[in-house]
């Protein structure tokens, strides 16, 4: 197994370790579940994040939803809260639906 350094190493192993769709769903279960466990939005946004650059670029992701770049950064490094709206339009943008289960 390749040696991690630093979190951006982890970061990039991760988006690198999520090749298919399936695996992106997966992991954002796993996180959604980990979040209304412990309430860490951070970890939560953080893991929207390494999804989205699975499938694309920031910019890229940005410009197909609309959203600006600069405002997902700032959701992904937790210096604003999103809209439900805006959550909503990341998951469909990655082509996941949210439902209760």
């Amino acid at each position: 197994m390749k040696e991690i350094k630093n979190t951006l190493d982890l970061e990039n192993y991760i988006v690198n370790d999520l090749k298919s769709d399936e695996d992106i769903k997966l992991y954002l279960n796993t996180s959604l579940k980990d979040y209304l466990q412990d309430n860490d939005y951070n970890s939560f946004y953080r893991s929207l994040e390494i999804a989205v650059k699975a499938k694309d670029t920031v910019s890229g992701f940005a410009k197909k939803t609309g959203i600006a770049r600069t405002h997902l950064y700032s959701l992904f490094k937790n210096e604003k809260e999103p809209k439900f709206s805006t959550i909503i339009k990341i998951f469909k943008e990655l082509g996941f639906i949210l439902e209760v289960a």
